[in-house]
């Protein structure tokens, strides 16, 4: 009977896993530092984008867009010497 519910339970942490995997959105977090804010999110945004999928990143490089995705991507920003440091904290949604 014990062995009957340990399978149960792994099958059930399975089944879990699985789903987890599946889910619609991927959350993903990077640190960039540029001579501007603007050039540290983007390179923030640039490096999430690659550990989303290495895939997406040449059409991002081309339009800027992660193609299938929608992206909402938040930043904070401060001065670090002379220049800018930016984590960002970015949510890719399957459309």
């Amino acid at each position: 009977m014990k062995w009957v519910q340990g399978v149960s339970a792994a099958a059930m942490v399975l089944a879990l896993g699985a789903t987890a995997v599946q889910a619609e959105c991927v959350k993903k977090g990077a640190v960039a530092t540029a001579g501007s804010e603007e050039w540290a999110k983007w390179y923030a945004l640039e490096t999430t984008v690659q550990a989303l999928s290495w895939g997406l990143w040449p059409g991002f490089l081309s339009n800027g867009k992660v193609e299938g995705y929608s992206v909402d991507d938040k930043y904070s920003c401060k001065p670090d010497g002379g220049q800018v440091t930016c984590r960002a904290a970015v949510t890719f949604c399957k459309k």
